[in-house]
C-alpha cells in the first residue's frame, strides 16, 4: 500500500478554539477527542500497512516494531467502539492495554538494535518451551505414548519457534522475567514517560484486574459510608484519557516514521505534528472547562 495514495484519505479534524471554548457540557468535549484519536487511527492503520525499501514483507526485526502497530490499531477501534457504546469500563482497560504497547513501542524505537529484538521475542518464547518440557515429560510418564493433542501442540511449537528464527536450544537457560533487562515502568522511564506512567498505566491496571477501586469506581453505588448497592449502569467515559492516547500515539508514530527514514514516508511528520497541536489545544480547552465548572460550584 502506498502512503502517498492513502494520506490524502484521512479526514483531519480540525478543532475551532472558539467553538470549543464554548462548550458548557462534556459531552461535545469528548467528541473533539473521539474524532481526534479517530484520526491519529487512521495514520497507525496506514503505517502499519505501509512497506518501504525493496521487500514488501517484513523480517523479524520489522514484524516486532510493525506488529506493535498493528497490535495498536485493532486496540484503538476498540476504544473507538467502547467510546461509541459509553462504556467507561471497558474503555479503562483498553487505555491500559494501549499504554503498554505505546510504552513497549517507543522503548524499541528508542534503543533499535538487534539483541533487543531478540531479547523481545525470546521471552516471549519461554513459554513456548516451558510449555514443550511439560508436554514431553507427561510423554515420558505415559510410557513414550503420544497423545493426538501433545503431537499437535508440539508440531506448533516447533513451527513458533521456526518462524522466530530462535531455535529453542538458544534460550537463556535461566528465566528472563523482562524483555530487555527493564521493567515497564522502567521501559516507560527510559522513553521519558515515567511521569504519566501511573496516569495512563497504573491507574487503568486497577480496572484490568478489578480491584476495590474499579468495584467503587464503575460497579458499586456508595448509599452511605460502608454500604454499597449495585451499579449495573455503564458509566460515561470522559476526554482526558482519550486527549492523552492520542498524543503519545502522535509522538509516537513520528518516532517510526524517523526509524524508518524512507522518503515515502516523510510526509506523516507534519501531519502528526499538526495533530498532536491540535490535540494539546482541545485538551487545554477542557481543562479551561473544567476550571471553569469548579469554579462556578458545578
Amino acid at each position: 500500500m502506498s502512503l502517498a495514495s492513502t494520506l490524502p484519505e484521512v479526514q483531519v479534524h480540525e478543532v475551532d478554539e472558539q467553538t470549543v471554548r464554548a462548550y458548557e457540557h462534556e459531552g461535545p468535549h469528548y467528541s473533539e477527542a473521539f474524532n481526534l484519536f479517530k484520526e491519529a487511527a487512521a495514520y497507525v492503520c496506514i503505517l502499519a500497512s505501509t512497506s518501504v525499501g525493496p521487500s514488501p514483507v517484513w523480517d523479524v526485526r520489522q514484524a516486532v516494531l510493525g506488529g506493535h502497530l498493528v497490535r495498536m490499531f485493532k486496540l484503538m477501534r476498540f476504544v473507538l467502539e467502547e467510546s461509541i457504546e459509553k462504556r467507561a469500563e471497558m474503555l479503562a482497560i483498553l487505555v491500559r492495554l494501549l499504554a503498554e504497547c505505546v510504552i513497549n513501542l517507543r522503548y524499541l524505537i528508542r534503543n533499535d538494535n538487534p539483541d533487543l529484538i531478540d531479547s523481545f521475542v525470546a521471552y516471549s518464547l519461554q513459554h513456548e518451551r516451558d510449555l514443550a518440557k511439560r508436554i514431553r515429560e507427561n510423554i515420558r510418564e505415559n510410557g513414550g505414548e503420544e497423545l493426538p493433542i501433545e503431537r499437535r501442540m508440539l508440531k506448533s511449537i516447533e513451527k513458533t519457534f521456526l518462524n522466530s528464527g530462535i531455535p529453542e536450544s538458544e534460550l537463556p537457560k535461566k528465566k528472563v522475567h523482562n524483555w530487555g533487562d527493564k521493567n515497564l515502568y522502567e521501559k516507560a522511564k527510559d522513553v521519558l514517560l515515567g511521569e504519566a506512567y501511573l496516569a495512563i498505566f497504573g491507574g487503568p491496571s486497577r480496572n484490568v484486574h478489578g480491584g476495590w477501586h474499579d468495584l467503587l469506581q464503575h460497579h458499586l453505588e456508595c448509599v452511605a459510608p460502608e454500604q454499597f448497592k449495585a451499579n449495573l449502569e455503564f458509566t460515561r467515559p470522559r476526554p482526558q484519557p482519550i486527549y492523552a492516547l492520542t498524543g503519545l500515539i502522535a509522538e509516537t508514530l513520528s518516532g517510526y516514521t524517523e526509524l524508518l527514514g524512507h522518503p515515502e514516508v516523510t510526509p506523516l511528520f507534519a501531519r502528526l505534528s499538526d495533530l498532536h497541536r491540535r490535540n494539546r489545544m482541545a485538551s487545554n480547552l477542557h481543562e479551561e472547562y473544567l476550571v471553569r465548572r469548579r469554579d462556578e460550584g458545578r
